[in-house]
């Protein structure tokens, strides 16, 4: 007498493909019911710069147009560069860990110049520590800006944020830096 013998595998795999449309289903209604009602915390500020990038990148021409900024530390004259011209070969400032000295030289392009409104900090990996507002000296060719003296508390990555009140508007730049002990 033959026996006939059963196959359960089908029901096996049909029953994981079912498995699987329930979840999906199931997934989706989650997800319409619990749909975020806003997203504007985390996007407001990307929406804000790609709606304006062409007249931030227009006013950072403008204030090309009328100042030169170099930031002088030691021995090293730099120009810091607008964040979204920022790129991997852009030279580093090179900081000590004591007695830190920096000036900025705005050297003036054009005779007459829209007055401007300085701020600088300091960021490194943890938090970002905002410097006194920097004594600036005015002269015909050129505005030079001294920042205090400081310390810096361990060797490794900085960023100087400069932020410069220019037109009714403000211009970031940002100058790389590398802060080592003295040889």
């Amino acid at each position: 007498m033959d026996t006939k013998e059963k196959n359960y595998w089908p029901l096996g795999i049909l029953s994981v493909l079912l498995l699987g449309v329930l979840l999906v289903s199931a997934l989706v209604v989650v997800a319409i019911k619990y749909t975020p009602k806003n997203d504007n915390s985390y996007l407001t500020q990307h929406t804000y710069t790609d709606a304006h990038i062409n007249t931030m990148i227009a006013h950072y021409h403008t204030f090309l147009q009328n100042y030169n900024l170099t930031l002088q530390s030691d021995n090293q004259n730099l120009n810091p560069p607008f964040p979204y011209y920022l790129n991997p070969s852009t030279p580093l400032l090179h900081l000590h860990l004591k007695n830190n000295q920096m000036q900025l030289v705005f050297t003036r392009l054009q005779k007459v110049t829209p007055p401007l409104n300085v701020s600088v900090i300091l960021v490194d990996m943890a938090k970002a520590h905002p410097f006194e507002k920097p004594k600036c000296m005015e002269d015909i060719k050129a505005i030079v800006c001294t920042l205090n003296p400081f310390n810096l508390s361990r060797e490794g990555n900085y960023k100087i944020l400069i932020k410069v009140g220019f037109n009714k508007s403000y211009i970031p730049l940002i100058q790389p830096a590398y802060a080592r002990a003295r040889k």
